[in-house]
């Protein structure tokens, strides 16, 4: 990847890189509020999805795994985009070979999860993209593994692929405690942005609601709307 892109995608991690914004505080309040609602059934993983590409999910999900991280969660950031992941322009994630290593058996977990520069935030992303990522998802050797971070982790955010393009965000959905939808204002239709929350409803455990991107500033807002 070239590195003045990546260094301008690592300035996108707005909590880690300006903690007093306004923006940093939208994803505090937003932690705040996913652990209200799991006061009586705590929420230790969350699916991020959208209802279509280019929405912003990826960068939405390392920032909220950064505010997870930054209230002394040990929090894993979870890459399960495995047919477009993204996570890695956001880390310095070129030396791991990620979760399909540890697939593929070439690695350990261990050697898998990478070490961020910010306390209590792990990374692990895909590594080689496989050619047949829909079974990946559904074999038992995946559940082990997700079953195994969730044992390591107090919080894990997962991102996945746009839920409307394609099934996996909803293969993934019965394995997490809950789901939130990604919708992009000037982007993402209503009609579209309907149908991938009724999914969502009818696949989670737990769908939280949207996070809605809006893109049309000159600088990123971001506002969450409770599933009711």
């Amino acid at each position: 990847m070239n590195m003045g892109k990546r260094k301008s995608d690592q300035r996108k991690l707005i909590v880690h890189n300006q903690p007093l914004s306004s923006l940093a505080e939208q994803f505090r309040i937003l932690v705040e509020n996913i652990e209200l609602m799991g006061l009586d059934q705590k929420i230790h993983s969350i699916m991020i999805t959208s209802a279509d590409p280019s929405s912003g999910k990826s960068l939405i999900s390392s920032n909220l795994a950064i505010a997870f991280a930054q209230k002394g969660k040990r929090t894993l950031l979870l890459d399960a985009d495995l047919r477009k992941p993204t996570i890695q322009n956001y880390f310095d994630a070129s030396r791991s070979e990620g979760m399909m290593g540890v697939m593929r058996g070439n690695v350990t977990l261990d050697e898998a999860i990478l070490e961020t520069n910010m306390d209590g935030l792990h990374v692990l992303c895909v590594g080689l993209t496989p050619i047949n990522p829909a079974s990946i998802l559904t074999t038992k050797r995946f559940a082990e593994v997700l079953e195994d971070l969730k044992e390591r982790y107090e919080q894990i955010i997962l991102d996945t692929p746009p839920i409307l393009t394609v099934a996996d965000a909803q293969v993934l959905a019965p394995y997490v405690d809950a789901s939130m939808l990604v919708i992009r204002n000037d982007y993402t239709v209503t009609d579209r942005a309907k149908k991938a929350s009724e999914q969502l409803r009818s696949s989670s455990k737990q769908f939280l609601g949207a996070i809605f991107n809006n893109q049309k500033q000159k600088k990123e807002h971001y506002y969450y709307k409770e599933h009711s």
